[in-house]
């Protein structure tokens, strides 16, 4: 297709030194680039290679598993399950918060050839009987915190048969007692006395488990996601950081998302290094227990950058060993932001998706942009799929150059899979620009374009102008509907702590800084800014907010 940009591999930047330099072999000993493995025999060759080095702790208890010890606890589950019935080609959910009894589930499950479904914790109702009944699932992993949103609908889950409860045996009891039609284990009774090595030689281009999208243009999407595709997206991290067993990853993400389990967990893994894993992000505990795990790198989405920004100082702020921040977007004041708290912070945040996996490392030097990898062809095109010129902003479309690297369909979408992947290449909704270098840079969802008296506007260079008012410390800008079938531009804003703003000030703030179709006409002051799970603005749930 001409206008298809094809790239040669970026070398791996040291992120200590913010120079693109390319790592020395011997810097990094246990990365085995292009690595074909299933992740359950993965995880046995790290075992034993780093066997009591500490492999992931639980940041509000402390607990910590060793490579040898985690593998050997996933090893009990797996010989569990299997005596359960449970097996190779079985669609098994885990619903549960992040703990270390969530990542020995997940293994677990890849070791024995079974295809996790990873339930996003926040759903309930039509929502969470779609993702349970979308793989017609008998076993769920979850806890005592989530049976009430499963009572609420039992009565649509034909095929779910029995649950495996993290809690204790009594706890379990009584679960059993409120679903009496399905059998309730406890966690620790599947736990098998049989410690040994067990991983099925799966090929790594069989469905490891099941993803799904945050669903901002529709209903979420169960993304088929190989084993493959996952290693692939932790070596973009190896590729892109210098990163070795010595380091240590905080991650407060959920683990039912691709970033916490393909960007933080599974690279650390992968070099023998740390991961500090938390239920969910905390502001008044993140430079604490930065400090006290002695974490080395850390993913900051742009919401996340702006609510450490927004915080108080503290003492820890600049005494911790984190060695760089990356992120996208990039929404603070990237001097400032390393001035403040004394840590490289990662211009460019590449790009990835649930369903593409890694196209694009992040970079040091360029902001907002990413070096696309070499096992992925890219290309920007108009409505009609025809490329642009070099700098035109359109949408992005992939394809791989390698098989089993992105996800393989959606599951039980047969219709939505075909158009996404129309005309043979891959459509990611998402609107971009290539530079003269063939960088890629994200601009914004297709669906958060904005039509304002004929003219097509984004969200998110809005957003960009308004998060640089000094009293503006969170936005979300949305269309509201203007009752002609165009929109007007509706900005949602939080506040920093005792500032003040009206929509006059805010008009004349964006008047010399954006396009006159760009000004807000209206404007929503909130106390607290709806996230979703990944830490995002919840779009969905504040457009809500507009009359029908």
């Amino acid at each position: 297709m001409d206008g298809t940009i094809q790239t040669n591999a970026m070398p791996v930047c040291r992120a200590n030194t913010g120079i693109n330099t390319p790592i020395q072999n011997e810097t990094n000993t246990h990365v085995t680039p292009g690595l074909r493995m299933n992740l359950g025999l993965l995880l046995e060759r790290q075992a034993a290679q780093f066997l009591n080095n500490t492999f992931v702790i639980q940041a509000e208890t402390g607990d910590t598993l060793s490579y040898q010890d985690f593998n050997e606890r996933v090893n009990q589950l797996a010989h569990g399950l299997s005596d359960l019935g449970i097996s190779s080609g079985d669609y098994v959910g885990i619903m549960l918060s992040n703990s270390i009894n969530f990542l020995v589930s997940s293994y677990a499950l890849k070791k024995i050839g079974a295809i996790e479904v990873a339930i996003n914790c926040t759903f309930r109702g039509v929502s969470l009987t779609r993702m349970i009944n979308l793989t017609g699932l008998a076993t769920l992993i979850t806890s005592m915190d989530y049976l009430d949103v499963i009572e609420e609908i039992i009565s649509e889950l034909p095929k779910l048969e029995r649950f495996i409860l993290t809690n204790n045996p009594t706890e379990t009891i009584q679960a059993a007692e409120r679903f009496p039609k399905l059998e309730a284990f406890s966690f620790s009774n599947v736990l098998s006395d049989n410690i040994t090595n067990c991983a099925i030689d799966t090929p790594d281009d069989e469905t490891a488990g099941i993803l799904f999208t945050s669903g901002t243009t529709g209903v979420s999407k169960g993304c088929e996601i190989p084993h493959r595709s996952s290693v692939r997206a932790a070596e973009s991290m190896l590729e892109a950081f210098d990163i070795s067993e010595s380091d240590c990853v905080y991650s407060p993400y959920p683990l039912f998302h691709c970033g916490a389990a393909q960007y933080d967990v599974l690279p650390a893994m992968m070099v023998g290094a740390r991961a500090v894993i938390r239920e969910r992000f905390s502001v008044s505990n993140f430079w604490q227990e930065v400090c006290k795990y002695e974490a080395t790198w850390f993913m900051a989405l742009g919401s996340v950058q702006q609510l450490l920004w927004a915080a108080p100082h503290c003492p820890e702020e600049t005494q911790h060993s984190l060695r760089f921040i990356w992120g996208t977007p990039l929404p603070v004041n990237h001097d400032a932001f390393e001035t403040r708290f004394k840590v490289k912070l990662v211009r460019g945040g590449g790009y990835g998706s649930t369903d593409a996996g890694s196209v694009a490392l992040p970079l040091f030097d360029k902001t907002g942009a990413g070096k696309v990898l070499d096992r992925y062809e890219v290309a920007i095109v108009d409505d009609r799929d025809n490329p642009l010129p070099t700098g035109g902003v359109g949408e992005l479309i992939i394809r791989p150059r390698e098989p089993a690297i992105m996800a393989s369909s959606y599951l039980g979408m047969p219709e939505e899979t075909l158009k996404t992947w129309r005309n043979l290449w891959f459509h990611t909704g998402d609107l971009a620009r290539l530079d003269d270098e063939g960088d890629l840079y994200w601009v914004a969802r297709i669906s958060e374009r904005i039509r304002v008296k004929g003219e097509m506007v984004s969200a998110y260079e809005i957003e960009e102008v308004i998060l640089s008012h000094p009293a503006v410390e969170d936005c979300a800008v949305l269309g509201a509907p203007d009752g002609t079938g165009e929109e007007t531009v509706h900005p949602f804003i939080t506040l920093r702590t005792n500032a003040a703003l009206n929509l006059k000030e805010l008009s004349e703030f964006c008047t010399s800084r954006m396009s006159r179709f760009m000004i807000p006409t209206s404007m929503t002051l909130l106390d607290e800014m709806p996230r979703t799970p990944s830490g995002k603005p919840a779009k969905a749930e504040l457009s809500k907010r507009f009359p029908i």
